[in-house]
């Protein structure tokens, strides 16, 4: 294979994996933020819902990736485009949600 098509495979997969392992519940010392909080601050917000929501997030970007791989496999660059679009703005939600309100706290 080559190597522009490992990449996004790569990645997806990796991006599937966080997906599952946060959608459980685990692992929230990797969701950047929560991670540097003290053990006070950490009991004000429900680490479960967060989880879940970064879970989903992974699984965007893995949706993404997809597109970026569709891309490279189809040469065109207006999925290339797309995908783009779609991963800037899956983050920019992500970090607009997350920070806005107070969706997350107990």
């Amino acid at each position: 294979m080559d190597a522009p098509i490992l990449i996004p495979i790569a990645m997806m997969a990796g991006f599937i994996i966080l997906g599952v392992i946060l959608s459980m519940g685990k692992c929230s010392f990797l969701i950047a933020g929560y991670n540097t909080m003290s053990k006070e601050q950490k009991q004000k917000y429900d680490e479960l819902a967060l989880c879940r929501f970064m879970g989903k997030i992974m699984y965007c970007l893995a949706f993404g990736m997809l597109l970026w791989l569709t891309s490279i496999l189809l040469q065109n660059s207006v999925v290339m485009s797309a995908a783009l679009c779609f991963l800037v703005g899956s983050v920019a939600f992500a970090v607009i949600y997350a920070t806005t309100g107070s969706r997350f706290r107990k």
